[in-house]
């Protein structure tokens, strides 16, 4: 079990003046307040760090009632057309490396039928001003504007308060690891020093090169430098109040060093306690998810739990690989935070995976994640079946155009929804059978039990439980003989002790 050891802590945050460039005593001046060193020591299985702050992440507004819904602003829905027309803007919808007319007002427009998907959150993929083709959100130019393909300032602060009266929150993809390739620093040598000069990775298990090299030829910044530090200090403060956001998903989190996100966390928080903060940290190690939740991040995209979930929900898939994955979990400090997940923009979609049986996979991962404790996020377009292989085919546009009452998908999540919304309270896991063809999990809420099943194989599978009592198909709502099930071919089910 990973800890962390408070060896000394005396939060202080107090105005002062500095008319020098030079640090003072180690601590860093953001908007007139003093972040005083908190130390902690971070311990996984490899080695002791020592961080400097002691952030308190577990004091936010979220929890594993929440569902995030995943945005590609560009992708979601066409709002305004009056910013459609830039040079690299297109009207052909498989023109998938150009902008394609997606917009913040867009976003609001269909704010209720976000609502209408169970949704709590709102992620954003980065709305900065992005240089040519930039549609993703991840090559920054300007980190203080707002991208003229999705609208403006004003139109992202009426989108957050459109969200907040639906009782939604919203959250912004934020950037902190590189810039655009062409980004104006680039070529201001009084900025030489914000950027490492190392190359381009090419060992990602090298946590040095992960650190300080250029992520897919991206200009990499110097986050241990005093002024970049800074800069991002004051601009992340600087959308969180001029727009009202919940929280930020920080990307590439594993890319910049963790004493970054450690004082990060503690100066925003210090002013705004209840922030969010997501880190997407692509790795399977569950320590090393952990140690960025122990530094002060409050959630973790559960990259572990996602290769279960993979390697499992597929044809041919082995379901052992998600019993392996679960036990796992309680390794985790907070797992009921982590976000998980099936698809996103950086993978091919779940429904694409397979030659065959795509939908049946899906809605097997579906009723997983929707009814795991920990947070699901639903990238857009999962909830209605939207297909897509690798990047860019997984970042089609969002279809508008289907009968929503007649796709299977919709009205399979709709069920789930359903059923989420009344077991949330069931938080307690454990495994009650798993082979390769099938799992099955037993949650509690410290009265009643619910039972979840997975056969991922193309054939009936006999499980025998030893439990006794009378259980409820949730999806059928027929009476079950829990001591002896059938799980029909790529299909879940849901038992509910009566």
């Amino acid at each position: 079990m990973k800890k962390i050891l408070i060896l000394w802590i005396g939060l202080l945050l107090m105005g002062c003046q500095n008319t020098s460039n030079q640090p003072i005593n180690n601590e860093t001046i953001v908007n007139n307040h003093i972040a005083t060193n908190n130390q902690v020591i971070v311990e996984n299985d490899e080695e002791s760090v020592e961080f400097a702050y002691d952030v308190n992440n577990r004091s936010g507004k979220f929890s594993n009632e929440d569902l995030i819904y995943f945005i590609m602003v560009d992708r979601f829905k066409d709002g305004d057309d009056s910013n459609d027309y830039f040079s690299d803007s297109s009207d052909n919808p498989n023109q998938l490396k150009s902008y394609l007319g997606g917009d913040l007002q867009g976003v609001i427009d269909e704010l209720d039928y976000i609502k209408g998907l169970g949704a709590t959150t709102i992620w954003l993929s980065p709305i900065v001003k992005n240089e040519p083709y930039g549609y993703h959100g991840y090559w920054a130019e300007d980190f203080y504007a707002v991208d003229p393909h999705f609208g403006d300032l004003e139109t992202l602060k009426n989108l957050v308060t459109e969200a907040h009266n639906r009782d939604i929150k919203v959250i912004l993809d934020y950037v902190v690891n590189h810039t655009g390739y062409n980004h104006p620093w680039t070529k201001d040598s009084a900025k030489e020093d914000w950027f490492h000069h190392n190359g381009t990775i090419t060992n990602y298990n090298d946590q040095d090169q992960v650190e300080n090299y250029n992520l897919a030829g991206l200009p990499d910044l110097n986050t241990e430098n005093p002024a970049v530090k800074a800069y991002f200090f004051e601009n992340a403060l600087y959308w969180i109040k001029e727009t009202g956001i919940d929280g930020m998903r920080l990307d590439t989190v594993r890319h910049v060093p963790q004493t970054f996100w450690n004082e990060f966390a503690y100066v925003i928080k210090s002013e705004y306690p209840d922030f969010f903060f997501l880190g997407e940290v692509w790795k399977n190690s569950v320590s090393y998810l952990d140690s960025y939740h122990q530094i002060g991040l409050d959630s973790i995209t559960n990259y572990a739990l996602f290769d279960g979930i993979d390697e499992a929900f597929r044809r041919y898939g082995d379901a052992q690989s998600l019993k392996l994955a679960l036990l796992n979990e309680s390794k985790f400090t907070d797992p009921d935070l982590n976000a998980i997940f099936i698809d996103n923009h950086d993978v091919s979609r779940l429904i694409s995976r397979s030659s065959k049986y795509g939908e049946e996979y899906l809605k097997e991962a579906l009723t997983f994640v929707m009814l795991h404790p920990s947070i699901p996020v639903i990238y857009y377009g999962t909830e209605i079946g939207l297909e897509g292989k690798n990047d860019p085919d997984n970042r089609r546009l969002m279809d508008w155009e289907i009968n929503f009452e007649d796709n299977a998908i919709y009205s399979y999540y709709q069920t789930l929804l359903d059923i989420r919304n009344e077991t949330r309270d069931f938080k307690n896991f454990e495994i009650l059978e798993a082979k390769s063809s099938h799992i099955v999990i037993q949650y509690t809420n410290g009265s009643k039990k619910m039972i979840t099943a997975y056969n991922v194989s193309e054939y009936n599978q006999s499980v025998e439980l030893t439990l006794t009592g009378t259980y409820k198909n949730l999806l059928t709502g027929e009476t079950v003989d829990i001591s002896n099930i059938t799980l029909e071919p790529i299909t879940s089910m849901i038992l509910m002790e009566e």
